[in-house]
């Protein structure tokens, strides 16, 4: 019989630890269960991810378990085996990794308290005898208290936890526990149910009390079972005369836990948005598409796809109809999309084709909507997981389908903490459990793409939009030879063509990947450049706020009328575009045009669904936005898109800029001639050659893959080769760059022949963030095998000083 618990503490630690199991739990199956363990001189919450019989070699001292904390497990197997091949594999403590699996909200911690005993009360009135004056000194310090003391509070002075531990082993003193609550739990109400049919010898016993015999009645109409609050509704006395029926033997009370439907709060903010409950039609090449996904899933064998399909092609068709069928099968679905918020329409197609079979998860919702949510699904309320990230975690069994949506959107890598990234660990998952999993994309990313050619993804196309309409036609406008407006960064075929679209009646998006109102400000008298304090980047001038804002560490400030370093008045000057700015000049320029702006300064969670109601129900003429327009929306009446600076994002110091500002592009010019009318696209730039922009405004992601593949081929970056950032940061910058050397050192040593490459260290792009210095260094290799090789051996020789942070970013998609 296993008697040793093996668990994973929700702590940054690596490795699980042995606890003993007490005889209460000796004959339970509690792996995946969250149990209250010691760590130290507290308590904290882990997850037992296995039962054994003796601990591991070398362990001397055995602790148990202090409590149980779910009756039931709430990890199921094939997360829990997820979680460890993330620990694994990302380089992540396992804890960590099985957090993210966990409903929010239900950790527990614990203080570890220490009390004189009975006996050492008599020791220290002299009745026990001589004791130790260590010892003696001890008991007379807990006794000073007046009773229990946090240990944490007492070993850091001078007294050692072993002087504790000896007191308690001698009896002199006992240790107790006091444990925190988690924030939520299950929310309950109490029910009333009919033991019995109600006869006429009951209702003739019960004729005197007229509201009595009412309030049976009431449990009758409600089909013999209703919430006692329900029913207090129509008679306040309800409560006491449900105790007399319990007395009559004809009632029961019980008490029933109760699910908040998250989509009852969205709904209000999605009207509007076209969501058919019934299967559409497909074309020729959707069909192809999901006859190939169900017979994958009737085979129960998995394969990885990529469904590459042109902007408006119906991949979402594709999904719903390809999950209907798994639903048939009695199996379940998980749906990734990069972020719920950003496309409510996705979701209310899900909900109008499947209802409460469907349960959302993202963040916008509140800890008890995701809470309920969470359990929906592991309590088999709902089968399909819709949601960010995170949703990979879905606790569900029987997997047969895992969609990821926009599968080259970097929001799908975690960039902080556990750094997986969520398209990856669903090919996993996946793979685990011999279901089929579809990456879908108009813009697929490298990686996935090569996949396909090397055998990794089998390839599904949809090269036609599912209404017919052919792609837009995109212009680009070179801005060296036609100059924007210096307030709205409109040059003249763009304001044309945005007059003759007003005029027409249709609605139009306008692009800049830039928030704010002005995005430089500086002195013109000094050339001071307002920048944060705490981080490397300038500060934006937001005039809704009127203040200076950081974009990465939300400092603030007043603008000064005069400069802070020359003294100098009126010397300020604010200079650059941002989506605030342009709202306001498009909004002079079109005074009889509705003009909202969609970015994170005027939009979150519910705000964002909001803005997109109003553009689906055409309330909207003009939409300004950042990225978060470009985000898979489909609006029939928008027949325009501009690009207002295609440029931004290429000069970035990552190798993935070409593919982001293709990507981009791409998706942004896709949201126009959804509908019933054809589509243009205007593009300005001051780089109409680069080979982003220019296959982007030609429709050629073939063109763009060979050449991007091509350069990065010479240069063994992914899809050629793999890479690892170890990533360091902290506050004092001559430590992190001392670590830096050092680990760099240390994967020369080790990876070189290995043929290992080691690049840097050096200045993270963004070398500064929230006040602390940022350096980093990257390991190439051609193999996996070998890179992680030389990853294990710089992680055994990484002793970092206080204060500086090492992270491993495995497969990073970000180099800032």
């Amino acid at each position: 019989m296993p008697r040793f618990a093996d668990v994973a503490v929700q702590l940054p630690v690596s490795g699980t630890y042995s606890y003993r199991i007490p005889e209460r739990l000796a004959d339970r199956d509690i792996v995946g269960a969250r149990v209250l363990v010691p760590f130290g001189n507290r308590g904290v919450t882990g997850v037992v991810v296995a039962q054994v019989a003796q601990p591991p070699d070398g362990v001397d001292r055995i602790r148990d378990l202090y409590a149980l904390l779910d009756p039931e497990p709430m990890i199921v197997s094939p997360v829990l085996e997820l979680c460890r091949w993330i620990a694994g594999y990302y380089e992540c403590p396992p804890g960590e990794s099985l957090r993210a699996a966990l409903p929010p909200g239900t950790s527990i911690t614990a203080d570890q308290l220490v009390e004189v005993s009975d006996a050492g009360k008599a020791a220290l009135a002299g009745a026990g005898g001589a004791l130790p004056r260590q010892q003696l000194a001890l008991l007379g310090l807990l006794s000073a208290e007046g009773g229990p003391i946090p240990q944490r509070s007492l070993t850091k002075g001078k007294v050692r936890a072993k002087d504790v531990a000896l007191l308690v082993e001698a009896g002199l003193a006992t240790y107790l526990l006091e444990s925190s609550k988690a924030r939520i739990k299950d929310k309950s109400v109490r029910v009333a149910k009919l033991r019995r049919e109600v006869g006429d010898e009951d209702r003739a016993r019960l004729a005197r009390s007229k509201a009595r015999l009412a309030v049976l009645d009431a449990l009758v109409e409600a089909g013999g079972e209703a919430d006692v609050e329900k029913l207090r509704e129509t008679n306040v006395r309800a409560s006491a005369h449900l105790r007399s029926l319990v007395g009559d033997g004809l009632v029961e009370m019980s008490e029933r836990v109760v699910r908040i439907d998250a989509w009852e709060r969205a709904e209000s903010r999605t009207e509007g948005m076209v969501a058919p409950a019934e299967a559409l039609e497909l074309n020729e090449a959707q069909d192809d598409a999901v006859r190939a996904l169900g017979a994958q899933t009737r085979a129960e064998q998995y394969t990885g796809f990529l469904l590459y399909g042109i902007t408006g092609s119906g991949k979402t068709e594709v999904y719903l109809q390809s999950i209907a069928e798994c639903l048939r099968l009695g199996k379940n679905a998980i749906v990734l999309v990069p972020e719920i918020s950003l496309t409510p329409q996705l979701a209310a197609r899900f909900r109008a084709r499947f209802g409460p079979e469907v349960a959302v998860l993202h963040s916008a919702l509140t800890i008890r909507e995701r809470y309920d949510e969470w359990h929906r699904l592991r309590e088999g309320q709902a089968r399909i997981a819709l949601g960010a990230r995170s949703a990979i975690f879905a606790p569900i069994d029987n997997v047969g389908m895992i969609v990821v949506d926009e599968e080259h959107d970097s929001s799908f890598k975690q960039e902080e903490g556990v750094r997986y990234h969520a398209r990856d660990v669903a090919l996993v998952r996946a793979k685990k459990a011999g279901a089929v999993c579809v990456l879908g994309s108009a813009t697929p990313s490298l990686e996935s793409y090569y996949g396909t050619e090397v055998g990794r993804l089998e390839l599904l196309e949809l090269p036609k939009r599912a209404t017919g309409k052919p792609l837009p036609d995109v212009e680009l406008v070179d801005l060296r030879r036609n100059k924007p407006d210096k307030e709205s960064m409109l040059t003249a075929p763009l304001a044309t063509a945005i007059e003759e679209t007003l005029n027409a009646g249709d609605q139009i998006i306008l692009f800049l990947n830039r928030r704010g109102f002005d995005t430089f400000v500086t002195c013109t008298a000094c050339g001071h450049a307002f920048r944060c304090r705490s981080c490397s980047v300038s500060l934006t001038y937001h005039r809704f706020r009127a203040r200076l804002m950081c974009h990465y560490c939300a400092h603030e400030e007043a603008l000064p009328r005069a400069c802070p370093e020359c003294d100098a008045q009126d010397s300020i000057s604010r200079r650059g575009f941002g989506t605030e700015k342009i709202t306001d000049a498009v909004a002079a320029r079109f005074p009889n045009a509705k003009v909202e702006r969609l970015d994170r300064d005027v939009a979150s969670g519910a705000a964002i669904q909001s803005v997109l109601g109003r553009v689906a129900r055409r309330e909207v003429d003009i939409l300004v936005g950042t990225q978060m327009v470009t985000k898979g929306h489909d609006f029939p009446g928008v027949t325009l898109v501009g690009v207002l600076c295609a440029d931004t994002g290429l000069s970035l110091p990552d190798f993935r800029a070409s593919e982001k500002t293709f990507q981009l592009l791409t998706q942004v010019a896709g949201r126009a001639g959804r509908g019933k009318k054809s589509g243009r696209v205007l593009v300005q730039s001051y780089r109409c050659d680069a080979l982003a922009i220019k296959t982007a405004a030609q429709h050629d992601f073939d063109a763009f893959y060979a050449g991007e593949v091509r350069d990065r081929a010479d240069l063994s970056y992914p899809p050629h080769g793999y890479l690892v950032a170890i990533r360091l940061d902290g506050a004092n910058a001559s430590a992190v760059i001392r670590q830096a050397r050092r680990l760099s050192d240390a994967a020369r040593r080790a990876g070189t022949e290995r043929g290992v490459s080691v690049l840097g260290p050096a200045e993270a792009p963004l070398a500064k963030l929230k006040g602390r210095t940022r350096w980093h260094l990257w390991l190439q290799a051609s193999e996996r095998k070998t890179l992680r090789a030389t990853v294990h051996d710089v992680l055994a020789a990484n002793d970092p000083p206080a204060g500086v942070r090492v992270a491993i970013d495995v497969d990073p998609v970000s180099a800032l």
